[in-house]
């Protein structure tokens, strides 16, 4: 409160610390639940615990190492400011805590984990999006914060009110390999989602720091709201087998914030931002059930090179299996594809990727699969030589 009232902070500001806080809420809990489950240390009381975890240590963490430290630096260096803590605190006092905390085997080890995975990303989150820069790196912390909070807090707090464990280290190879492979086509979705959103939206999916342009493409031709979508299947998924019903009933708090919320969301703000694209893209493209096939607003095109082998190939599976809203033509060069509903292009693999989403729901996936790493790869390729 003091550092607000010395220094209010504008409504960037506002949102740069709580995306911060959030950030370090879902860090700090993930990065302490494997410093435990490594030995790096332990906690001496059980009160007000949440996965063998102090619930004021996650709160109190995520405020000082976000807002607090934020606010009262803004211009610091996240590293600098970490770095002094980790040193001149952590450094001098982490062993003297005892019966608080007793230090394990190689416990700076953890400390630094902990520093360099929550606190240090949670500052530049804040830097980051108050300064609307680094968009991508802004967008792949937001994600990591959701997954923490969503598949991780979430989850406990349900089994810390109705019962349940996690027991990860005692479950079989087999029980992960089904686990992952169940999860995995929601958090393709879900992923998709928010690679879309930053690509052709040129914003995040979180509605404070919203897109710029309404995104109609990719997976978004199949269903208005992949991102619910997907936490609703993972909650189903991670609850069959962790064997709590109540985790799967968190599918339906989805729902309900898809017609509190988003729906309120939607009314509010991109109904009013983009009045006519909204109105025909909210008709045509259902909230839940993907459509088999997408609904495409614009004639794509899609150039291919017959010498090329993935074109050809790419070619003849479209040419089997059918595509909506897709031109294809032949011609010199590398694979390119265009969509007036998009503000960029793609070139070569990601033309490609981008052709599977007019084709169905699965090739679509699949599509989003192969993109969601090789995006980010070019856009650091890129930033490579040109630097």
């Amino acid at each position: 409160m003091v550092l607000i009232r010395w220094r209010p902070p504008n409504h960037r500001r506002q949102v740069a610390g709580f995306f911060a806080f959030l950030y370090g809420v879902s860090g700090i809990f993930v990065t302490h639940s494997l410093a435990l489950s490594a030995g790096w240390w332990s906690y001496g009381w059980n009160a007000l615990m949440l996965n063998g975890l102090p619930v004021d240590i996650i709160i109190g963490g995520a405020i000082l190492f976000g807002p607090v430290f934020y606010f009262a630096f803004p211009r610091t260096s996240p590293v600098l400011i970490c770095a002094t803590i980790m040193i001149g605190m952590h450094g001098v006092l982490f062993t003297s805590l005892v019966p608080l905390v007793s230090a394990g085997p190689n416990w700076i080890l953890g400390v630094a984990f902990v520093f360099a995975t929550a606190h240090v990303p949670a500052l530049y989150l804040a830097r980051w999006t108050e300064q609307n820069i680094h968009l991508p790196r802004r967008v792949a912390l937001l994600a990591l914060m959701y997954a923490g909070l969503t598949f991780g807090i979430l989850p406990s707090l349900i089994m810390a009110a109705m019962g349940g464990e996690w027991a990860l280290s005692t479950r079989s190879t087999l029980w992960w390999i089904g686990m992952l492979s169940g999860l995995a086509p929601s958090f393709v979705i879900g992923l998709s989602a928010v690679q879309m959103l930053a690509v052709q939206g040129l914003g995040t999916a979180i509605p404070l720091d919203p897109t710029e342009r309404l995104v109609r493409t990719g997976i978004y031709t199949f269903v208005r709201n992949p991102m619910q979508l997907s936490a609703a299947l993972s909650w189903m998924v991670l609850g069959a087998f962790l064997g709590n019903i109540w985790i799967m009933a968190a599918a339906i708090m989805a729902w309900i914030f898809v017609e509190g919320v988003v729906r309120w969301h939607h009314r509010h703000d991109l109904q009013q931002r983009f009045p006519e694209g909204w109105a025909e893209y909210r008709r045509e493209v259902p909230e839940w059930l993907p459509l088999w096939r997408p609904h495409c607003r614009a004639m794509a095109t899609l150039s291919l090179n017959e010498d090329m082998l993935p074109d050809r190939l790419l070619g003849r599976l479209l040419a089997k299996i059918g595509s909506t809203g897709l031109e294809i033509r032949y011609e010199a060069g590398r694979a390119r594809y265009d969509n007036p509903s998009d503000h960029k292009s793609y070139a070569g693999l990601p033309a490609l990727c981008m052709a599977l989403t007019h084709g169905n729901f699965i090739t679509a996936l699949i599509g989003h699969l192969i993109l969601l790493p090789v995006l980010p790869l070019q856009a650091m390729s890129r930033t490579t030589v040109s630097a």
